[in-house]
């Protein structure tokens, strides 16, 4: 009862004021960019980040979270606040392969020490939304069944002494594997300055935790050494953290439930960070991953969220609705997409990129655009952060196949149309067979054509270099028939649903096809090889690639070619 009412506190929050903007009030369009350029200033302080909007030296605030800064951003008349559902998670992850986090007692009694209803309030004052399980209610796929571990701290203490894991008297539980206490566990969250309400949530998670004997400490760490900590193999084969607090976005379909819990995704750089390893698990999010129609999506999304939901690899924590910030008075034309915000997943929505201009004039200038966070990593293949992926969104585009920002239908983007089919693989087996028709107007930001060359180079080349952060588009893959420069066929060992989806066309051939090890490339600093101006990071996007100073911007201009440019 206390989740239904906090869900729906959250939602009246969510409508109050007027200056919120929803997604059916955005005008779209496909032709674009408008203005000459995007500049993404780097900006890590939440304070510092605001006052920047308000000043003026930033236009475009993206992702907002900070209650009290979402209240003084609706009270500015020069401020617009868009907000969508989000495809989003904020969960605590635990590693399985250390004890005593590799018991599910160990975990399951931390589920049911989180409130989220005191986290939703204290926090961020209703304007998250609760979330305990592993699809978040934006998405059509979220099963709404699942027997969660709901907020019980005697009900977690009781499970705990049943499993003999009983209070010492340091008031810390004995671990019965070794008859010691436990040892410290370490919460890693971003520091306060990147992100202070995730700061002061690991301290809520770790007080809650020792309430009942468990010794967790929250540490804050740089955002960018909790990814190395988390993604990479230490020497032994294990993962340098105990626990620690981040977010997920996600996307339209349900296919994390594969890539993020699979047992094949615990590898060095997959995303499989817990360690999870079930077979019964595996089973279903295989079915996940390869249904033949979109019923057995379904019911295959269904079964996968029962089954992880008891082993709790996760605490889902909250849903975010993409709350983005806009000084109305400099510019227009910013487009709320369900699920994505407007301006939060640059890296899955197009359209406020394409459609975002200056109020004062129709073509030209400047948008400042906030970047959270310094970039990890500018090579595609290798950058897995939001802030990365933001800059990504600008320069490689959606790929063949995007989708339009009010009910998430397909839109064709590089591609024209497509025809699926299947076909018997050399072992009998029966697969998926996918033909795209791709326009003959797209280039490369060197003006070499983008063709269906390309599209074949990069499927080899991801299943070659064997590239973790794209398994689920390779894992599958045979191979690839170039029928025309303008029409290729991708097969697949496998018949699934999302296998038309796992197919782009970001990787230009005559630049990565010199590049023999994929994650030693720095194509950001390297010179274009003919073009003057242009590094090696090219895309087929709306945006070229220009400068990124380390502390201070990064720089992206229009890209006078593209396909869908005003003047085409």
């Amino acid at each position: 009862m206390r989740k239904l009412l906090t869900l729906t506190l959250a939602l009246a929050v969510l409508v109050a004021g007027n200056a919120l903007v929803f997604a059916q009030e955005a005008d779209w369009g496909v032709r674009g960019p408008y203005v000459d350029e995007i500049l993404l200033p780097i900006i890590a302080d939440d304070e510092a980040q605001l006052l920047a909007l308000l000043r003026g030296d930033i236009h475009v605030l993206p992702g907002r979270a900070n209650p009290a800064h979402l209240a003084r951003l609706e009270a500015e008349p020069n401020v617009d606040v868009t907000v969508s559902p989000g495809f989003h998670m904020f969960y605590l992850a635990f590693n399985m392969r250390k004890d005593p986090l590799d018991d599910i007692v160990v975990r399951r009694a931390l589920a049911h020490v989180i409130d989220r209803d005191e986290i939703i309030f204290s926090l961020f004052q209703g304007y998250m939304l609760p979330l305990a399980e592993f699809v978040p209610p934006a998405s059509p796929f979220f099963n709404p069944d699942v027997d969660v571990a709901e907020y019980d701290p005697e009900l977690a203490a009781q499970i705990l002494d049943d499993a003999g894991y009983v209070m010492g008297p340091n008031g810390i539980r004995i671990n019965p594997r070794t008859g010691q206490e436990l040892r410290p566990l370490e919460l890693l969250t971003p520091t306060a300055e990147e992100a202070p309400t995730s700061a002061e949530l690991g301290v809520i998670i770790a007080e809650a935790a020792q309430a009942i004997g468990l010794p967790v400490v929250a540490t804050p760490m740089d955002f960018n050494v909790i990814v190395d900590r988390i993604s990479k193999e230490t020497e032994d084969g294990g993962r340098n953290f105990d626990m620690y607090v981040l977010a997920w976005s996600l996307s339209r379909f349900p296919t994390h439930l594969y890539s993020l819990f699979h047992s094949d995704f615990d590898v060095d750089g997959g995303n499989n960070n817990p360690g999870m390893r079930d077979p019964q698990y595996d089973a279903a999010a295989e079915r996940v991953f390869r249904p033949r129609d979109l019923d057995e999506a379904f019911e295959a999304a269904y079964e996968a969220q029962e089954i992880i939901q008891w082993l709790q690899p996760y605490i889902p924590l909250y849903s975010r609705p993409y709350f983005d910030a806009f000084r109305s008075d400099i510019v227009t034309g910013y487009v709320p997409h369900l699920g994505y915000g407007a301006a939060s997943n640059v890296s899955s929505s197009i359209w406020t990129p394409l459609n975002i201009r200056l109020v004062d004039q129709e073509r030209g200038g400047t948008v400042r655009f906030l970047l959270d966070v310094e970039p990890g990593n500018l090579n595609v293949l290798v950058g897995t952060s939001a802030y990365d992926s933001r800059v990504f969104g600008l320069v490689y585009g959606p790929g063949l196949i995007t989708a339009e920002p009010y009910e998430n239908q397909d839109f064709p983007w590089e591609a024209t149309h497509w025809e699926v089919d299947t076909w018997i693989t050399p072992e009998g087996n029966e697969g998926s067979k996918i033909t795209y028709y791709l326009r003959d107007d797209v280039t490369w930001h060197d003006g070499v054509p983008f063709t269906a060359h390309d599209v074949k180079f990069t499927m080899d080349y991801l299943k070659e270099q064997r590239v973790p952060k794209y398994q689920t588009a390779w894992i599958d893959y045979s191979h690839a028939e170039v029928i025309d420069d303008y029409t290729v066929t991708v097969y697949f060992n496998t018949v699934s649903y999302w296998h038309t989806y796992n197919v782009a066309g970001f990787l230009a051939k005559h630049i990565w096809e010199n590049v023999p090890v994929y994650d030693e490339f720095e194509p950001w600093k390297e010179p274009h090889p003919t073009v003057e101006g242009l590094t090696m990071m090219i895309g087929t996007g709306p945006f070229v690639f220009k400068e990124y100073v380390p502390g201070e911007y990064v720089r992206v201009v229009r890209y006078e070619d593209f396909w869908a440019g005003l003047d085409k």
